[in-house]
């Protein structure tokens, strides 16, 4: 199959290619490319649409009188065959309205042909409709509606049937529609490929999706499309079944000269039989069959008169290619080339935009875009910069929102100038920011045209001369300030010397001492204050120009000294030094010495300059404070020693006389016996105020020996807030505030409760009674920084409370916590239940701060080192009423150096019913003891003994009897206040003896469990 590709046609001033369509097709065929169709609705062939031009080649092709109708004016092309019914109405009828020229034949077919353009088609026959030829022939005519991607109707084809010879008749008719489906089809297929090509944006996906479709269509076991390059090809992407690649570059040369002329020409190269066809040499035969092609069709395609691109469809097999396959190829290859050449332009259009964008964002230049009116359309990032507004805010404003008032109608009347005329025009003018201020800038207008003589908007290029401006002000102040020196550059002078004078006698006089040296320690300027002071110390008298080093050349201690202070004032440390300088034989005082750094006019250092303060007595002067604070310190201290002793004697002769009372009254004999309880009840009440005093005391001076256990401090302060409600009376409201979240802390329970109402009854005092109290706990708080002591960021659990009371006078404050001290009146308290708070808590580890506003209330925060609640105490506490169990025999080792407590002790061991044995101390005890413990159930010993103490000794008993249980009883001890995990059970003094027996008994019954049998 041998057919032209194209052939160029030449107008007037535009060159055009006629397309393949128009090839061929007798003389109609060359009427139609002979036919001025610029003038007609259809425009040149080359602008057709490719269903139209597909038609018109099958038309050409066709035997039977066929014709087409295309566009709204039902322009009219036909074929040779067609001819003879047209009579003298062709040649004219070319390009003519269809209905038109019937009608100048007579034949009515307007209602056909608007059926058919509704979408119907129409067969004349069925309607009894025939057409006469001027020669007296019979002829039916059927319209087929062409339609377009959308669905719309573009044409019509139309085929015309002779009726002299039915079954002829019949057959031109058969092959007719076979023709027809096999164009639809056709048709289809490259309406299906357009719609598959369209959406792709790369020329290798569009021609990987054609060649894959194209292979299936017609069947082939190849099909790539090549981009040429002078003697090469390049095969990017193919379609292949069942044979091998050939991506990559290949030499045209292998073609032979014959297929490379025909490619030349612009023919469409059909071969049928790779091994028989004549026009191929040995090796392209041989290459050919290299690359399993044993048939093939290629298409060349130009860009005007350059070939640009290859179309090859092969078969591994020879095979006949019929016409239909040509053209199609042919239609698919002119589609690859535009659908690639389309890629290639909008990916360069892109890839431009995207430079230009570029280009616009990062210019150091402000750019925008405007339109007619002077809106902004847009910006970049340095026109943002010059007006002070986002780029949003600059799209949502016009040239006049954004112009200083006064500057406004030439703005406008320049841009109006450059859209009519489309020159550039320039102009300065300022700009006013949002903020308030204005900047000078050059702004150059000029006109965006589209390409086509059509212009839409402005280019506006708008320098920021705002430093120019300030240059220029710069320059006429200098120019100013210049005439105005020339003018009073005498009395300038005149005045400048006199300050220099008055600088330098000042200098001079000064008490000060004053030194310059260049980097060589050579002297460039001296006061008088420096020179006598350096004489009196070192003995030489220094002037300008002598070298520092020189004039200590023979006392090289001293020289030693002053290199190294002038030195790092010379390397440009800017320092201030306090030392002694001098011969210790003469005089050697402590000056005060500040470094400052010489530069000259360039910046470069050139020397450094000191200022001297003799600072002998402020130094002397500082020293005496310092040991006078220390007496003040000290005196302080004993003057609190004596005020804490002052008050313990003072509470406990209070508590003294109460006994020595009630002792005496209980010696008479005719005392009744209601009066002898009475008298025992405030002795016994006695004994228990001064052991809650002791143990404030205690708690104070960190000594108390604390029981701690885990708990929830939460749960203890809901379990105590109906007693502090009791306590602080009905006109106190008590609010606890506790979170969901259980926060525990390691502490002793009693003296943690004992916090909290000492707290307490102090808020009630403060507010008289009546006011509100908040309770509050916090987990994981940070303890703050407290009366000068660094903070913790461990965490902490915090217990507030909050009054509204009067407050607390900021020169009392940093007294509260002395032992003692109160504000009540008399008989309203010790003074040590505040100290107890903070001894508590700096025993437990923690800390108590107060906050406090006169007038409006105080706030004291306790403040306990939080724990894991997997630490949580078991065990139960030893309850505190009931009378004592007795014991059962068991024989007790007492130790007490304290001959009149170790009587008692035994005394009341034997009334509870134990046995008893006394030792003086801790080395008389374990003697007593012997190696296997001489028998004793239990030891129960002091803490504070000579020699060994209770803890040593309760220890060394625990390695020899492990099982031989130990009680410590004491009612001070540093030990115990230290290590309150000692792990003994211990029994606080003074005791009663229910509480002896009551620990007694638990001991013991503990122990018994842990020897006792198993059943």
């Amino acid at each position: 199959m041998k057919q032209r590709h194209a052939v160029m046609h030449r107008s007037s001033n535009v060159t055009m290619c006629i397309p393949a369509c128009l090839m061929g097709g007798g003389a109609m065929g060359a009427l139609m490319r002979a036919h001025d169709w610029d003038a007609s609705p259809l425009g040149h062939p080359a602008t057709w649409p490719p269903s139209l031009t597909t038609l018109t080649g099958v038309m050409l092709g066709s035997r039977q009188p066929t014709f087409v109708i295309w566009g709204p004016e039902r322009r009219l092309l036909y074929n040779d065959s067609f001819v003879g019914l047209l009579g003298a109405a062709h040649p004219s009828a070319l390009g003519r309205d269809y209905l038109q020229v019937w009608h100048d034949l007579g034949a009515e077919l307007g209602s056909f042909v608007d059926e058919a353009c509704s979408g119907r088609s129409v067969d004349t026959a069925a309607f009894e409709h025939v057409v006469r030829s001027p020669d007296g022939g019979r002829f039916s005519l059927s319209y087929v509606p062409i339609r377009d991607p959308a669905g719309r109707v573009d044409g019509l084809y139309g085929t015309c049937t002779e009726i002299a010879d039915q079954r002829f008749v019949e057959g031109e008719r058969q092959e007719a529609d076979a023709t027809l489906r096999e164009n639809e089809e056709r048709q289809s297929f490259l309406l299906d490929l357009s719609d598959a090509l369209r959406p792709l944006n790369t020329p290798t996906d569009i021609v990987e999706v054609a060649a894959r479709r194209l292979g299936e269509r017609v069947g082939a076991s190849r099909v790539f499309y090549a981009e040429i390059a002078g003697s090469l090809m390049t095969v990017e992407r193919e379609y292949v079944h069942g044979v091998g690649s050939i991506i990559g570059e290949h030499s045209l040369a292998a073609f032979g000269p014959d297929l490379l002329a025909a490619y030349r020409d612009g023919v469409v190269v059909a071969v049928d039989d790779v091994p028989s066809d004549p026009r191929f040499t040995v090796e392209a035969r041989a290459g050919l069959r290299s690359r399993q092609v044993g048939a093939f069709v290629d298409v060349v395609l130009f860009r005007g008169d350059e070939w640009v691109g290859l179309l090859a469809v092969q078969s591994a097999t020879p095979r006949a290619w019929t016409p239909a396959e040509g053209n199609l190829i042919r239609e698919v290859g002119e589609r690859v080339k535009a659908a690639t050449e389309r890629a290639r332009a909008e990916v360069a259009l892109r890839e431009s935009e995207e430079r230009l964008a570029a280009i616009f964002s990062a210019a150091s230049v402000g750019l925008s875009e405007v339109d007619a009116s002077g809106r902004y359309l847009r910006v970049n990032t340095e026109m943002c910069r010059i007006l002070g507004r986002s780029a949003d805010e600059v799209l949502s404003v016009g040239v006049a929102d954004v112009t200083d008032p006064a500057y406004i109608p030439q703005s406008l009347a320049t841009i109006a100038q450059a859209f009519e005329t489309g020159h550039s025009s320039a102009l300065d003018k300022l700009y006013r920011r949002p903020d308030g201020t204005s900047i000078w800038a050059s702004s150059s207008v000029r006109r965006l045209d589209d390409g086509q003589g059509r212009f839409k908007n402005l280019l506006v290029v708008t320098a920021d001369l705002s430093h120019r401006r300030e240059a220029e002000q710069r320059l006429a102040e200098s120019e100013r300030r210049l005439q105005l020196l020339n003018e009073t550059l005498e009395l300038q002078v005149s005045e400048r010397t006199a300050e220099r004078n008055l600088l330098a006698t000042i200098v001079e006089r000064t008490d000060i001492m004053v030194m310059a040296s260049d980097l060589n320690y050579n002297i460039l300027a001296i006061n008088k204050a420096n020179a006598d002071e350096f004489e009196r110390i070192y003995g030489v008298r220094p002037k300008v120009g002598d070298n520092m080093l020189d004039l200590l050349a023979d006392q090289p201690e001293h020289q030693a000294q002053v290199k190294a202070g002038w030195g790092r004032g010379l390397a440009g440390e800017e320092i201030t030094l306090v030392q002694e300088f001098g011969d210790p034989g003469r005089v050697r005082p402590a000056y005060e010495i500040s470094f400052r750094t010489l530069r000259g006019a360039d910046g470069e250092r050139t020397g450094c300059y000191q200022f001297v303060m003799d600072v002998t007595k402020r130094l002397r002067d500082q020293a005496e404070l310092v040991l006078a604070q220390e007496a003040l310190r000290q005196s302080q201290k004993l003057e609190a020693v004596g005020q804490l002793t002052g008050g313990v004697a003072h509470d406990f002769n209070n508590l003294l006389t109460i006994i020595r009372s009630s002792v005496d009254f209980l010696r008479r004999p005719d005392l009744p016996e209601v009066r002898k309880r009475r008298y025992l009840d405030a002795v016994s009440e006695t004994v228990d105020r001064a052991a809650k005093l002791t143990g404030q005391l205690l708690a104070f001076a960190r000594r108390q020996a604390l029981k701690p256990e885990v708990f929830s401090a939460g749960q203890r302060v809901s379990a105590i807030a109906d007693m502090l409600d009791t306590l602080t009376g009905a006109r106190v409201q008590v609010l606890i505030e506790v979170p969901d979240t259980a926060c525990h802390v390691r502490a002793d329970v009693s003296q943690f409760e004992t916090a909290l109402v000492n707290m307490a009854v102090n808020a009630r005092d403060a507010m008289d009674g009546e006011g509100t109290l908040i309770l509050r706990v916090t987990g994981g708080a940070a303890l703050p920084a407290v009366r000068g002591h660094a903070g913790c960021e461990k965490p902490f659990v915090a217990v507030s409370l909050t009054d509204t009371g009067t407050g607390i006078l900021p020169d009392r404050i940093e007294r509260i916590f002395e032992p003692f001290f109160t504000t009540k009146e008399v008989g309203r308290g010790t003074g040590l239940g505040l100290s107890q708070v903070f001894g508590f808590a700096k025993q437990s580890g923690g800390d108590v701060d107060v906050r406090s506003v006169v007038g409006r209330g105080t706030t004291f925060t306790l403040y306990l080192p939080e724990v894991a609640a997997s630490d949580l105490s078991s065990g139960e506490r030893i309850q505190e009423m009931g009378l004592a169990p007795l014991g059962s025999g068991q024989r007790i080792l007492v130790v007490e150096d304290n001959i009149g407590v170790g009587q008692f002790a035994t005394q009341i061991l034997e009334d509870l019913g134990y046995r008893t044995a006394w030792a003086g101390n801790a080395e008389e005890a374990l003697d007593r003891l012997g190696r296997d413990g001489d028998g004793f159930d239990l030891i129960f010993s002091d803490v504070v003994m000579p020699g060994m103490g209770g803890v040593a000794l309760a220890r060394e008993l625990q390695q020899r009897w492990p099982d031989l249980p130990v009680v410590l009883t004491s009612g001070y001890s540093h030990v115990l206040a230290q290590e309150s995990d000692h792990g003994f059970a211990l029994l606080h003094k003074p005791y009663s003896a229910e509480q002896l027996g009551r620990i007694l008994h638990q001991v013991l019954g503990v122990r018994s469990k842990l020897t006792a049998p198993a059943a």
